[in-house]
């Protein structure tokens, strides 16, 4: 692509931040997009809420990370802000861009999408789930509506693990706390990636021409209780306590049953095909990057 110019929205967030100076160090031109006016890292930002109309001009790309948080109680009030900054803010962007010159868009998406799975390995071929979650990820992709000349990728993207990474800050002081442990029985498959192969992959699906669904996970797919067991010998701690699956749920209602009881063994079968080479293809080479001083 000649004119290397690509609009971030969620440029303030944890991926956002770290994709603008990948995409810069790339010799992107980088237009950040965030809810109010900005002039913090150098960049002319653009203020868009999702209320008003998005300025795209002089835009040939678009990367949407936008999302309200997931991984917190899913009340009627955040189910509905769930849906306003994935679902509705997606649509408006997509009417946008029918009337600009943007020719590609990355979309956020999510891992949710294929619901609780079991054992079945999950490409992006795999049909989707049938839970609140699946049908809000598969709602969240369907907003986009836009022309076959504007090349569209869904980033399925499930638990991004960094030193300052959202999920990372969360476990790692109750690991630290020594209270650590496996979630439920342990069995259920965790979609995992490391940021630096979530922001790499993201920069991946734009310079390539890849379109439609992209799982961005790591190709070694582990269960929860492994993933316990590489986190306490990483941190130094011993894991002895499992929280039991009635209490998670007591706790945090259906996050906990959909979000962190629910197994997916997903598999990113996009991008090895296309010669992705992963950075971080283990939790073992993972946990020791982000643990290291």
């Amino acid at each position: 692509m000649k004119d290397k110019s690509v609009g971030v929205i969620g440029a303030s967030g944890q991926i956002g931040r770290h994709l603008c100076a990948a995409l810069i160090a790339r010799g992107w031109k980088v237009i950040p997009f965030s809810r109010s006016v900005r002039e913090d890292g150098g960049f002319c930002w653009r203020r868009w809420s999702g209320e008003e109309e998005i300025d795209l001009e002089g835009l040939t790309s678009v990367i949407n990370l936008s999302g309200e948080a997931i991984d917190q109680r899913w009340t009627k009030k955040r189910k509905d802000l769930f849906r306003k900054s994935r679902v509705d803010l997606t649509s408006k962007l997509s009417r946008a861009i029918v009337n600009s010159d943007v020719k590609v868009l990355l979309n956020a998406s999510a891992t949710g999408i294929y619901g609780d799975r079991g054992d079945e390995s999950l490409p992006e071929s795999a049909s989707t789930g049938r839970s609140y979650l699946a049908e809000l990820c598969r709602d969240w992709e369907n907003a986009v509506e836009l022309p076959q000349n504007v090349r569209t990728v869904f980033l399925r993207t499930g638990v991004v693990l960094g030193k300052d990474s959202r999920a990372w800050r969360k476990m790692s002081k109750i690991f630290k706390w020594g209270i650590g442990g496996k979630l439920g029985n342990g069995r259920q498959w965790m979609p995992w990636i490391h940021l630096d192969d979530e922001v790499e992959g993201i920069v991946f699906c734009l310079e390539n021409e890849i379109e439609g669904p992209v799982n961005l996970v790591a190709p070694e797919s582990v269960r929860n209780a492994q993933f316990t067991k590489a986190v306490g010998k990483a941190i130094k701690r011993v894991t002895p306590f499992a929280a039991p699956a009635f209490g998670l749920k007591l706790l945090l209602g259906d996050f906990a049953k959909e979000g962190l009881l629910a197994s997916a063994r997903v598999v990113p079968q996009v991008l090895l095909d296309a010669g992705y080479e992963f950075k971080y293809p283990t939790i073992e080479k993972a946990m020791f990057e982000i643990v290291a001083n």
